[in-house]
């Protein structure tokens, strides 16, 4: 049994088509898959059937319906009467939509945009036409349409966006003229029209689609086009270099893009900073500690840099001695222990954010990410040793 909601409603068993009843079965019938295998109120579907004013014999006619509905099924068992209400049987396969929806699951679970691109194809081929085409289109029936429809969109436009990531812009170009004709407010399509323009050479034609984008919205909606149309605007007037690499696959609207792979140099010159203060017994931790503060861009570790290297003037210039009245007031050890706590700070700054770079915590298991901070605390602890030993704070 196959049960179509896509298009026109329709039932078919072993590939012949069942001749559905029109009128209120076929409203039932709807409701029925609104909520497949669960147990639908016969209020509720009273409410659908009549609305406000249903005729006294509402729970007879709708016995009536359902024994309609059994008989054109050919299985009286697939629409069980339950204390609640009345269910429809449907098995795994069986309806359309389900199938539908499980294909863009496996497709935002894939890492790869062509495999990606094949599951979203294949899920439009199922969606063919509005949910519930034939049918009037009211409570759960029009909640249900609704999402459907959002999820026909959506897909459409991650597939034309894995054409973007493999470099298919004239494939892209002609889908997303057709899709922008059939969703004419979704900035999202008019985005990607704009960057498979330009990266086709048509810079012109890019920033005239921009501007149509902004007279449709505000002819129809009264609002300008959001921040990433018109910055995406500015950046094709600015010749943007990034705006020539593909786009990251993004299937899910929102969707942050993934970190670029790690280089094998980038990845060894991590580890070497990182292994500085090691390998220079910790003569080498301001000149790392400074690195990291270049790389980050962080003004709190520029601050503690400059505190690093100003406490090891300390240590060279100052001639403390066993006789001097500072050493009463132990403030050398209090400085030594200052100084290695900027120096294990840095060098945890150093391995947490250029040596475990290349995988984002969110794409490693959980034991992965237990090894990784297993490995920093380890570095850490040797990194402190190392100093107290060559350097006693006492």
């Amino acid at each position: 049994m196959e049960f179509k909601i896509f298009g026109s409603l329709g039932i078919a068993r072993d590939g012949s088509e069942i001749q559905v009843p029109t009128g209120k079965p076929r409203l039932l019938l709807a409701m029925l898959l609104c909520h497949p295998n669960e147990a639908v109120p016969r209020e509720r579907l009273i409410d659908v059937l009549w609305g406000d004013s249903p005729p006294k014999s509402a729970v007879d006619n709708l016995r009536v319906y359902v024994s309609q509905l059994r008989k054109a099924l050919g299985d009286s068992a697939r629409i069980v009467r339950e204390p609640r209400g009345y269910a429809l049987t449907v098995k795994p396969g069986e309806l359309d939509a389900d199938h539908f929806e499980e294909l863009l699951a496996a497709a935002r679970a894939c890492d790869d945009p062509a495999r990606a691109g094949t599951a979203l194809r294949q899920a439009l081929a199922l969606a063919q036409g509005t949910p519930f085409a034939d049918v009037e289109h009211i409570g759960p029936i029009a909640m249900t349409a609704l999402r459907l429809e959002e999820q026909r969109a959506a897909a459409a436009e991650a597939a034309v966006e894995t054409d973007l990531a493999l470099g298919r812009n004239a494939e892209a170009i002609a889908a997303l003229y057709g899709l922008i004709g059939t969703y004419p407010l979704r900035e999202r399509l008019r985005r990607n029209l704009m960057i498979a323009l330009y990266r086709s050479g048509r810079q012109a034609e890019a920033l005239a689609t921009y501007q149509e984008a902004r007279r449709v919205l505000v002819e129809e909606l009264g609002i300008e086009p959001g921040p990433a149309l018109r910055d995406l605007e500015l950046r094709i007037l600015n010749a943007d270099p990034a705006l020539d690499a593909p786009l990251p696959r993004q299937l899910a609207a929102g969707t942050p893009p993934t970190s670029p792979p790690t280089t094998p140099a980038a990845a060894w010159g991590s580890w070497l900073w990182a292994a500085i203060p090691l390998l220079s017994c910790g003569y080498g931790t301001p000149w790392a500690f400074i690195y990291a503060a270049v790389k980050r861009r962080s003004f709190n570790l520029w601050l503690s840099a400059l505190i690093y290297v100003a406490l090891c003037g300390v240590f060279l210039v100052m001639p403390f001695t066993d006789d001097d009245g500072l050493n009463q007031l132990d403030i050398i050890p209090m400085l030594a222990l200052v100084s290695l706590w900027l120096g294990g700070t840095c060098h945890a700054v150093l391995v947490r954010e250029h040596v475990f770079t290349a995988t984002s915590s969110a794409d490693m298991s959980r034991r992965a990410r237990a090894a990784r901070g297993a490995i920093l605390v380890l570095f850490a602890l040797v990194a402190t040793a190392g100093y107290v030993w060559l350097e006693p704070p006492a």
